[in-house]
């Protein structure tokens, strides 16, 4: 994993341990989203770090109603620069 359990709860200001389940689990959608939108294996480059972490706070925050299409778009704009033209 590129971001752990603890970059995550800090990123997301989570001082407890009840989530950790869930949080784990959005990491691991999290950097399956970038791998897809990058078209290629994350790296562990800052700007990746930072779609994981922007996608685990979108996922966290929006885990009822999480609108992936515009979750999608976003992790478009941040990994534009490291984006494969086609698999």
């Amino acid at each position: 994993m590129i971001v752990t359990l603890k970059e995550a709860k800090k990123y997301l200001r989570v001082d407890f341990d009840d989530d950790d389940t869930i949080i784990r689990k959005f990491i691991k959608a999290a950097e399956t989203l970038c791998e897809g939108t990058l078209r290629k294996a994350v790296e562990p480059l800052t700007i990746n770090r930072v779609a994981v972490l922007f996608a685990v706070a979108y996922l966290y925050e929006h885990r009822e109603n999480a609108d992936m299409d515009e979750l999608t778009r976003m992790l478009r704009y941040i990994l534009a620069t490291e984006r494969e033209v086609a698999f």
